[in-house]
Order: structure tokens, then sequence, then C-alpha cells
């Protein structure tokens, strides 16, 4: 199941059928190889790559990304954080998301004062 937190925060009825995608028996895996890159959800994913998972889903990070994703990633949950406050504060969306010039100006702003 895809975003299971908001699922269960919605208080939507959900049904899940099992723990494994469709068709998949446990007899249907059987180990070929260690440390082979593989194909996953139309995915490659290869040796060293990062595999990060919660309740809503997973990501694969290629290993010579990895600290450019972790870097940029603290940069866009800082962004996304003060885009939230600003619509908690009655600031429309549009301007905010993808950020215009004004927005831009406003953040670097407030990221200077943080």
């Amino acid at each position: 199941m895809r975003d299971k937190a908001g699922v269960l925060a919605s208080e939507a009825a959900g049904l899940v059928r099992g723990r494994r995608g469709a068709g998949l028996g446990q007899r249907s895996f059987i180990f070929v190889g260690w440390q082979e890159p593989i194909g996953c959800g139309g995915c490659a994913v290869f040796p060293g790559d990062v595999i990060v998972c919660d309740d809503d889903g997973a990501v694969v990070i290629p290993q010579n990304l990895v600290e450019f994703v972790a870097e940029e990633g603290v940069e866009h949950e800082r962004m996304e954080t003060w885009i939230v406050s600003e619509v908690e504060r009655g600031v429309k969306l549009p301007g905010l998301y993808p950020m215009n010039e004004e927005a831009k100006a406003r953040y670097q702003a407030w990221k200077n004062n943080s």
C-alpha cells in the first residue's frame, strides 16, 4: 500500500490483501546471485545503492548520488516547511509551488534569518 500514513490518518476504509506484490508467493523467490545488478519494479538497482523505505514506499539512490541527495533533501525539506507555513498563514499556493521570484526572495530572507 502506498501512502499508508495518510490513509490511516484520514480514517478512510482500506483493504490490503497481503504483504507481497500480486502473484509473488514464497515459492516464487529463488536465490540466483549476490552483489549483482537487478531490476525491481522497473528500477535498476546496483550493489552499493542505498534503498530508503518508509510507510509511503521506497526509493533507490545510486551510490554516486547519495551525498548530493542527502544535501538536497535537507534543503528541500526546509523549503517545504517554509511553503507549508506560508499556506497556513493564508498565502495562496500559486507562486509558492513552484516558487516565483517574489517567493524565492521571501524564502531566502526567511532562511537567512533562521
